[in-house]
């Protein structure tokens, strides 16, 4: 009766405890550069920095070229009209930016032009700082490949063309000096220069982990036991991992079970025999894109409590695990040795999540 009690509380209760739960980023390590000299700002935002330094490098140049393509495609005039707004993608057609695949640099390139019809100027404030960065209109213009994205803000083309003169190696250099860089793991880069003359005047540099979950929760369902229909509750103790893109990557967990098998008393009346497990599982997350997460694994548990003439000896089982996106319910095929692992014997549960 106390262990239905505290199921039950549990049940209703369904805790779940969480460290954090950030958003899939498809472009974690970020590298901000301000020109105070040409009134100018480029956030480059990249897959993994470490693999494509030589893209920051290369940037402003690839910037330079783009520019040129761009005049070339549009009449003078249409850059008389003000401020404008360029939007570059170079994904190739048919190829999904989430699916993370690897394509040859700059292979296609499909340009947007647009005019600010109601150019704002733009405010960012902190409650640290005040006031820590001020747009007045001007062009922007945003750059969207599978390996990184970009912005580039400048007051006029001619500021954006300016960008295109200014030397990022002095960047480069600098994140290539710092131990952390080199030894990154699953952490990001967030980092902020500005820059006078192509040359470092400040920088801030952090680094963030994806941060991971540890949640405890429960579980009811219903299962077969060889010819046996038994109700089941359980509670759950689970660790989750995320790669470096924030993305919900592997996990483990410990389930422990109670299988309350009813039985006809001979004085009349039911009488319920309590048998419990306690189990371990590992999942991973199949679905490598930005959605809900697809998990399948593989678990083995151990019978720790006994009662009735169900199990006998020693007694383990075997189970495989599968999470339908966004579905709490699951059906859990599972495989019992029992009789000192002499005796072979099939169940199944149907188990929801809370």
């Amino acid at each position: 009766m106390k262990t239905m009690t505290l199921m039950s509380a549990l049940v209703l209760t369904s805790i779940s405890l969480a460290i954090s739960q950030p958003k899939f980023n498809l472009y974690p390590d970020s590298i901000r550069i301000e020109m105070t000299d040409i009134q100018a700002l480029v956030v480059v935002e990249m897959r993994e920095y470490r693999k494509d330094s030589l893209l920051l490098r290369n940037f402003p140049t690839h910037l330079g070229q783009l520019l040129e393509h761009i005049k070339v495609g549009y009449s003078p005039e249409v850059f008389g009209k003000g401020p404008m707004r360029i939007e570059v993608n170079e994904t190739p057609e048919g190829v999904k930016e989430v699916k993370l695949k690897q394509v040859p640099f700059g292979q296609k390139q499909v340009v947007n032009l647009s005019a600010q019809q109601n150019a704002i100027t733009q405010m960012t404030i902190t409650a640290e700082k005040g006031i820590i960065e001020l747009l007045p209109p001007g062009w922007e213009m945003y750059v969207i490949t599978p390996r990184y994205k970009a912005k580039i803000y400048a007051a006029d083309l001619a500021g954006l063309e300016n960008i295109a003169k200014q030397d990022f190696s002095a960047i480069v250099s600098s994140l290539g000096s710092e131990k952390r860089v080199k030894e990154l793991g699953r952490s990001s880069i967030e980092s902020v220069y500005v820059l006078r003359n192509s040359e470092i005047s400040e920088r801030t540099i952090n680094y963030t982990f994806p941060g991971d979950q540890i949640s405890l929760s429960a579980q009811a369902g219903v299962g077969l036991f060889r010819d046996k229909f038994f109700p089941e509750l359980s509670v759950r103790l689970g660790t989750q991992f995320r790669d470096r893109f924030r993305r919900e990557n592997f996990r483990a967990s410990l389930t422990y079970n109670f299988m309350f098998f009813a039985e006809r008393a001979p004085e009349g009346g039911f009488t319920t025999n309590v048998n419990s497990f306690l189990s371990g599982t590992y999942e991973i997350n199949f679905n490598r894109g930005n959605g809900a997460a697809r998990w399948s694994g593989l678990g083995a548990g151990v019978l720790l409590r006994r009662s009735g003439d169900y199990f006998t000896g020693n007694t383990a089982k075997f189970f495989v695990t599968h999470h339908v996106a966004g579905n709490r319910v699951q059906l859990v095929p599972e495989f019992y040795l029992t009789n000192d692992f002499k005796s072979f014997a099939f169940g199944m549960t149907l188990r929801y999540q809370f």
